[in-house]
């Protein structure tokens, strides 16, 4: 009962932070584009629309899992009603893990949403699910351009020449670490430059029943991304396993191997949920995260983020160099929508600087080059208010990562068959069923097979 009461606390606390968040937007600032300012404009077919009288049944497939992420959404939607009194928008709420597999069965019968929130544009493309937005952008009255959004963001959008998401935030995959527990053990995040460093601090760390690092294997798609991390500090796409790689890919694997050891055993069965709630309780010292950490980890713990510090995953012993890799998440149109003006519409909304900066001040890094950082920053105040100081060194942390060491993150087709081979593979390596060498042999024998059948 007492833990159901805190945590009715805080949600509650979010409520009121998302309502201070608004209210702020609505400032009365001139200078604030708004996409709807006209009452009426006209669609792809030059026929005038009407905002004021239009009518949609919006499905808006959004995989935001966290507390704030979910207000925000909610908090979107009853702005949009107030606007757009006959729009009603009905969220979708599949995780990351699941999304793919649900929409492409919706796609294949027909049954097609409107809104996508996207990251990784590629299999949607391939499955033509997703409309290009370029002519949406090159209208004369949009408020979104594609010369607005930050280097590299909206290439990862782009797929030859085709535009298929607008960007809204930077996404970048690091490691998080709990810098009190590395001082504890008389390290410094300085210390932290090689897989080496790692595996030393990790190793230091576990005692007394915590432990220094947490992969979470127990879904395929993070049971694959902390690997895919880890490899561009060490020259190495995951799904490149030609003979010419092989030392690099053993070299990761063995990596992880060591790691192994100080790692609770509970991990193989992990998600994203289960590591975030272990990091958070000070049960582990880092754990392979990203951009939204904060949004995951200020429910749970807010203090958590004033202790925690964000570094590129350390460089591996054939890597050049530690690096970042850097991506967005942004909003699609489902080629199949029915309502694809109305979607469009509120993809404007949803890149406005009053809409924008707020989904940076949850997730740390707006993908436009507009977005002011000091309205970041003071919304931020506002959504995690018992941990801003933290929050803010954060940011600071992700905007240094992505300017020293963030690379644009590979796009790779057939993802989703190569997580559940790579899962299967490092479980079995994890637990003693195979040794390195035999675990790239596996993840060749499983991989190169996906990439032939999509070369075709």
């Amino acid at each position: 009962m007492k833990a159901f009461k805190k945590g009715t606390a805080r949600l509650t606390g979010l409520i009121l932070a998302f309502s201070l968040v608004f209210a702020g937007c609505s400032n009365g600032n001139s200078n604030e584009a708004s996409p709807s300012n006209s009452p009426a404009s006209s669609n792809s077919s030059g026929e005038e629309i009407d905002w004021n009288t239009v009518k949609a049944d919006i499905r808006f497939v959004y995989p935001g899992t966290s507390e704030s992420e979910k207000l925000f959404a909610e908090t979107f939607k009853n702005a949009m009603k107030e606007k757009y009194p006959n729009v009603n928008i009905e969220f979708m709420y599949l995780s990351w893990a699941d999304m793919e597999k649900k929409i492409s069965v919706m796609i294949s019968t027909g049954d097609v949403p409107d809104i996508a929130t996207t990251q990784d544009v590629t299999n949607f493309v391939q499955m033509d699910g997703l409309e290009d937005l370029a002519p949406y952008m090159q209208r004369e009255d949009s408020t979104v351009k594609a010369d607005q959004f930050l280097p590299g963001t909206l290439d990862y959008s782009s797929v030859e020449g085709k535009i298929y998401a607008a960007p809204a935030t930077a996404n970048a995959f690091n490691l998080m670490v709990n810098e009190k527990m590395l001082n504890d053990v008389g390290m410094k995040i300085e210390d932290l430059q090689t897989w080496g460093d790692m595996e030393k601090a990790a190793e230091l760390m576990t005692k007394d029943g915590k432990y220094g690092f947490g992969y979470p294997m127990g879904v395929a798609r993070f049971a694959f991304r902390v690997p895919f991390t880890a490899g561009y500090s060490n020259d190495l796409l995951i799904s490149d396993t030609s003979d010419q790689n092989k030392t690099k890919y053993i070299e990761l694997l063995n990596h992880f191997k060591k790691l192994e050891a100080y790692q609770p055993k509970a991990h193989l069965t992990w998600g994203y949920p289960e590591m975030f709630r272990a990091y958070s309780n000070g049960e582990v010292g880092m754990i392979p995260a990203g951009t939204f950490f904060s949004s995951n980890v200020y429910s749970i713990n807010p203090d958590i983020i004033n202790v925690s510090r964000a570094i590129p995953y350390p460089k591996g012993p054939s890597g050049s160099a530690a690096k970042t890799p850097v991506a967005n998440s942004g909003f699609g149109i489902y080629k199949g929508s029915k309502n694809k003006e109305v979607a469009w519409k509120l993809i404007e909304e949803l890149l406005s600087p009053e809409f924008n900066s707020t989904q940076a001040a949850i997730l740390n890094i707006s993908a436009e080059k507009a977005t002011s950082l000091d309205e970041v920053i003071k919304k931020a105040e506002n959504v995690y208010p018992k941990a801003i100081d933290g929050h803010k060194r954060v940011i600071e942390d992700f905007l240094g990562i992505v300017e020293k060491s963030g690379v644009p993150m590979d796009k790779i087709i057939g993802q989703p068959e190569m997580e559940t081979v790579v899962q299967d593979v490092m479980v079995k390596m994890m637990t003693n069923k195979m040794d390195a060498e035999e675990a790239f042999n596996a993840i060749k024998k499983g991989i190169d097979p996906i990439i032939t059948k999509y070369a075709k």
